[in-house]
């Protein structure tokens, strides 16, 4: 089952989607919200690859929109870094510097 809602995240809005349970009953879910720059992303998807199509990626952990905004970061592209992204941020600080 695919889950979409919009997101108000600080002054801006964001598009997030979840496969739920992608793998089957009790596995985990793919979660991204796309931002106007750039997404958040959960574990399931590659850094590696949004880095060689020149995306602005970060990966955060979470099992729903609230624990990914509200966790620390994981990692994310160079491409997050020069839009302002920091390893220190939560995903709703680096979802806001992805909506400038």
């Amino acid at each position: 089952m695919v889950t979409t809602q919009m997101l108000t995240i600080g002054s801006g809005k964001a598009e997030g989607m979840i496969f739920g349970e992608l793998g089957g009953e009790g596995h985990a879910s793919l979660i991204a919200i796309r931002c106007q720059r750039g997404y958040l992303m959960c574990g399931y998807l590659s850094l590696e690859k949004a880095e060689a199509l020149g995306d602005a990626a970060v990966r955060v952990a979470g099992g729903s929109f609230e624990d990914v905004l509200a966790n620390k970061i994981t990692g994310m592209t160079p491409q997050a870094a020069e839009l302002g992204v920091t390893a220190d941020m939560t995903g709703a600080q680096a979802a806001e510097v992805l909506n400038r």
